[in-house]
């Protein structure tokens, strides 16, 4: 009887042995289950997009004198600022909507090779700005005021950079259509691979982008946004 003591307890030993042994096993078995489960994503990009108006207009004139004298260019660079802030009030702009910028005078003796070839000495080259939330007063500026500038012998470009400054009150709602559209895509993945969309993972949201419509309607903007999200599958 005395012999069969040490035999049992090395079997009970054993026993407990094998026991954790296939517990630890079992354990081991849903762990790597659980971890190959996360390791199951899918990765979709949403997309929203918006049509918006502009809402402001930067709109500049830009012209160029040339004279042998410094203090007659001066003068007529005044003179030509004048007729133009004139023509813009008059066309309905406040004041406040007007910048004349300074203007840059070079001698273009300074860096001539033959200033014999040059027939005047100074230029000076000038640019009024207008910044307005009057988009259509612009567009009928722009029909006739390089023809009105040339008959008072001013020699004029303009063009008008509209603008969409609203940008801020949209974000919110076109975030939250991006994330729609992604979770929408995310399910329709799932459904064609047999599995069901699980918790986010990961979330990132791209730039967003305001562009011209297109090249004949730049009082248009298209607005997009792209977000990329990661989803767990089950």
């Amino acid at each position: 009887m005395g012999k069969n003591v040490p035999f049992k307890k090395n079997m009970i030993q054993g026993g407990s042995i094998v026991l954790a042994a296939l517990v630890l096993g079992l354990f081991m078995v849903c762990t790597v289950k659980t971890l190959k489960s996360y390791d199951d994503t899918v990765k979709v990009r949403g997309l929203c997009e918006k049509e918006v108006p502009a809402d402001r207009v930067v709109y500049r004139i830009s012209y160029s004198e040339k004279s042998n004298s410094l203090a007659d260019l001066r003068n007529t660079i005044s003179q030509n600022n004048s007729i133009i802030v004139e023509k813009l009030r008059a066309a309905g702009f406040k004041d406040d909507e007007v910048k004349v910028g300074n203007a840059n005078y070079e001698d273009r003796y300074s860096y001539a090779n033959d200033v014999s070839q040059i027939t005047f000495r100074y230029q000076a080259n000038q640019t009024v700005t207008v910044f307005s939330k009057n988009l259509d007063l612009v567009r009928k500026m722009q029909q006739t005021l390089e023809t009105d500038l040339v008959n008072q012998n001013i020699l004029a470009n303009s063009w008008a950079d509209y603008q969409f400054l609203g940008l801020n009150e949209i974000k919110p709602a076109m975030i939250a259509e991006s994330l729609e559209n992604a979770r929408a895509a995310a399910d329709e993945f799932a459904k064609n691979s047999h599995s069901r969309i699980g918790k986010m993972r990961t979330a990132s949201q791209g730039y967003f982008e305001v562009e011209d419509l297109d090249e004949n309607t730049p009082q248009v903007k298209k607005v997009r946004v792209v977000t990329t999200v990661e989803y767990y599958l089950k």
